[in-house]
């Protein structure tokens, strides 16, 4: 990349972020309603929500222990509802999730 192509992509950068940064408390109020109504237009999805407890009572008969460790992208105060909300949300990892807190009785 040359030095004008540079200066022009951070010139935009800029400009960018200083609109950005320029819109009213209404209309950030207003954007805000707007992604909290589209998220929650469309539910969570954790995959087969049976066939996951299924997958915990099997275990729990062969008394075989969770995993120990949680997903790499797990936030204390999460609960297995919480992982769909991660843009890598794994079955597996909602499964593995539903089975610690069935055995253990709390979350990671």
């Amino acid at each position: 990349m040359n030095k004008l192509s540079l200066a022009l992509s951070a010139m935009l950068l800029l400009c960018t972020v200083a609109r950005a940064g320029a819109a009213t408390d209404p209309q950030r109020e207003e954007m805000q309603r707007t992604l909290n109504a589209q998220t929650m237009a469309s539910p969570f999805n954790a995959g087969d929500i049976k066939k996951a407890q299924e997958y915990a009572e099997d275990a729990l008969k062969k008394n075989i222990p969770p995993p120990a460790q949680p997903p790499a992208y797990w936030q204390p105060g999460w609960s297995c509802a919480s992982l769909a909300g991660y843009a890598y949300y794994s079955y597996y990892d909602y499964r593995d999730c539903v089975y610690y807190h069935r055995y253990y009785g709390h979350y990671w």
